[in-house]
């Protein structure tokens, strides 16, 4: 049961974070987030890494439940995986904003290239 609602807040955040991006376009977009959404390489690899938080049963899903937070985390996950910060700062940045997802920011660390 719990492993099941788990998959579902993972697959509702992949879905809240692209759909509400998406449904942005005829609205002012900031063109870093257009950037991240277009980037195909990028959405394959983070389409990879939500299919290994589903299988993780340790991490817990970090609150990203605003647009502006969604767009801010999906900016500064491309510019990352972009090598535009480093993964230290990532880290820095995701564990001063969420505190109590250490676990979950070195499991995103882990696996960005």
């Amino acid at each position: 049961m719990k492993r099941a609602y788990k998959r579902h807040s993972m697959i509702a955040l992949a879905i809240f974070l692209f759909s509400i991006l998406m449904l942005q376009g005829c609205v002012y977009q900031d063109p870093r987030v257009d950037a991240a959404v277009e980037d195909k390489p990028f959405y394959s690899w983070f389409n990879k890494l939500v299919s290994q938080i589903e299988k993780d049963p340790i991490y817990k899903r970090i609150p990203i439940d605003t647009t502006t937070q969604s767009n801010e985390f999906l900016v500064l996950l491309h510019d990352t995986y972009r090598h535009r910060v480093t993964k230290e700062e990532f880290s820095q940045r995701i564990n001063t904003q969420y505190p109590d997802h250490q676990y979950e920011t070195a499991f995103i660390v882990a696996r960005l290239p």
